[in-house]
């Protein structure tokens, strides 16, 4: 964390903290990077200085001018080490920490949302408003260990953990799209409360997998867009924008979706937007091993994919914005090492923060070493460590939940089940 002047402040920086607290001010989201001019004036007349991430600014700004340490008289030094003065081992350990538990009580928050949605056919808005920015405030400070979390946790096939993971991904992407806070705000919403109407279903339906479901299932499992737009239209003060999602997010680009069939841009925006990214999560996200696909995998399927089933264009920014290797991704590295993608910056994809696990000749590390590829260079500025390739972690027997726990000490809990 860098401290600047709000008079030095530019469009590009991650303003992650304020000098006077979040909640006396109009800013929707605690952290948030700068968009406009605008947003530059509401700081300077709110704040005299703000902490500044480097890591989740612009990558065309140089900070260099602003590292001097700003001088604080007469306040005394926390005794407790700060996160930024932290190793980057130690920084990943406490951030993948704070990520858990706010998973975990979204995840609760999220439930007991659908257990009433089902009983009483209502949704406090309030409610949804915390629930998604709780979500989106830490995405926003640190997507990375928020979608590692995700991507350690026990595959599950769940209404709550299903929109759980959309809504990452989905705050997560509109942020790389340039969304404002109200656009990030509505999608957000919408991503969580997409599949509301499988609060309708039968369990024993829900449970099945898909490619086990007889015609007349199908058919009952195609209703859920109707239940949850109907449902969610009634409610007062409803975005229009998450109804119509709950209602179009199967619907294709090449017409062949449901419940209208619609085209290209007859489809809302957000309905493309979460198309993808219900696609992805549902396949990553598998109890079924022969339906599962690595994250990589995942993307290649939905870029062949892109123009007959998916926006051509909101493909390629998915993917740019997830990277090639997406966090959650084992790699190996050119050296023959074994490593874990734990952080990413969009553009930086081929050269992520990794673990490393494992070396060349298939040890476990101990220690791990955590490594920013982009920062691990020679003198003349070239790589020293590149990706070869992404692999399966079942082929090198490595369970990531569990190696996460006997390494760092951060336990994964398990969802608890809707319903």
């Amino acid at each position: 964390m860098i401290d600047i002047n709000t008079t030095q402040l530019k469009i590009g920086m991650y303003v992650a903290e304020l000098d006077r607290p979040w909640l006396e001010t109009s800013f929707l989201f605690q952290g948030f990077r700068i968009e406009n001019n605008d947003q530059i004036e509401k700081l300077q007349r709110l704040c005299k200085t703000v902490k500044v991430d480097e890591e989740l600014s612009a990558s065309s700004l140089s900070f260099e001018a602003f590292k001097r340490p700003v001088t604080k008289p007469n306040v005394p030094e926390a005794s407790s080490p700060h996160k930024e003065t932290q190793s980057p081992k130690k920084r990943f350990e406490a951030d993948l920490t704070d990520a858990r538990d706010i998973y975990e009580e979204s995840s609760v928050s999220l439930n007991n949302m659908l257990n009433n949605f089902r009983i009483n056919d209502y949704i406090s808005i309030p409610e949804v408003k915390s629930c998604v920015q709780q979500v989106t405030n830490n995405i926003l400070r640190n997507p990375n260990a928020l979608l590692l979390i995700r991507n350690l946790r026990a595959k599950q096939r769940d209404t709550a953990t299903h929109s759980l993971n959309v809504c990452i991904y989905a705050t997560l992407f509109g942020c790389y799209l340039g969304f404002d806070q109200d656009q990030l705000s509505r999608l957000s919403i919408a991503a969580l409360l997409h599949d509301v109407g499988e609060a309708k279903l039968p369990q024993a339906v829900l449970d099945r997998c898909s490619n086990d479901l007889t015609p007349e299932e199908i058919m009952l499992m195609r209703m859920h867009t109707h239940y949850g737009a109907d449902l969610l239209g009634k409610i007062d003060g409803m975005p229009p924008e998450v109804t119509e999602v709950a209602y179009s997010h199967h619907e294709r680009i090449d017409g062949k979706g449901y419940p209208c069939g619609l085209k290209d841009t007859e489809i809302s925006l957000m309905s493309r937007i979460i198309a993808i990214i219900d696609a992805y999560e549902r396949v990553t996200n598998n109890i079924d091993l022969k339906m599962q696909m690595s994250c990589s995998d995942a993307l290649k399927s939905i870029y062949t994919m892109r123009g007959k089933l998916y926006d051509v264009n909101l493909v390629e920014s998915f993917i740019q914005c997830l990277g090639i290797y997406p966090v959650g991704s084992v790699v190996q590295l050119s050296n023959g090492d074994i490593a874990i993608v734990i952080g990413m910056k969009p553009d930086k994809h081929l050269l992520p923060t990794v673990m490393i696990v494992r070396d060349v000749t298939g040890e476990n590390r101990h220690p791990t070493q955590v490594i920013n590829l982009d920062k691990f260079r020679d003198h003349d500025g070239r790589p020293l460590l590149l990706i070869n390739k992404a692999i399966d972690p079942v082929e090198v027997g490595l369970d990531l939940s569990e190696y996460i726990v006997q390494e760092l000490g951060v336990k994964i809990h398990s969802a608890a089940k809707l319903f």
